[in-house]
């Protein structure tokens, strides 16, 4: 059973221009992305539909494999990663509200203050761990004090 033509436009019409997109932001030029577009939805309307659940996911499992395809057919240094002013207007703004803005400013002068009331040696723990990254054994090797003596000061300073 082929897929009903009128159900494929509804999908067309409804996930190309995601698709489109999708493919740009991992990296093609808008040309092979309406390229790969337009191969996914012709491998769709070929497939049969006998015990697919949803069309859509199959379509997006296509895609994917495709864009797979076309990585490994480009090379990755031969890939061509588009401008920002190529994508689609439809694309969401990404940058953070203005009250998210201020929140997330709050919340960082608070953390700065909480870790400004902490003991000196018990804030640089936290700043290596949680900042930098470092392991406790690696924090202790640093400080020059024993693990445990790190996990006590984590404890504070998390407390």
């Amino acid at each position: 059973m082929k897929f009903d033509p009128p159900s494929l436009a509804v999908l067309y019409l409804e996930e190309r221009a995601k698709l489109r997109r999708r493919y740009m932001r991992r990296g093609l030029s808008t040309e092979a992305a309406a390229d790969l577009v337009q191969e996914a939805f012709m491998r769709l309307s070929m497939a049969s539909l006998e015990g697919m659940k949803s069309p859509k996911a199959y379509l997006y499992r296509v895609a994917d494999n495709l864009f797979v395809d076309e990585i490994r057919n480009l090379g990755r240094s031969r890939a061509v990663f588009p401008d920002h002013a190529q994508l689609d207007e439809e694309a969401p703004d990404l940058r953070p509200s203005v009250e998210a803005a201020l929140i997330a400013r709050e919340e960082e002068q608070a953390l700065d203050q909480a870790l400004a009331d902490l003991p000196p040696r018990c804030r640089e723990v936290v700043r290596l761990h949680k900042f930098e990254g470092l392991s406790y054994v690696e924090i202790s090797q640093k400080m020059g004090v024993s693990r445990n003596t790190v996990m006590v000061h984590m404890v504070k300073g998390l407390g």
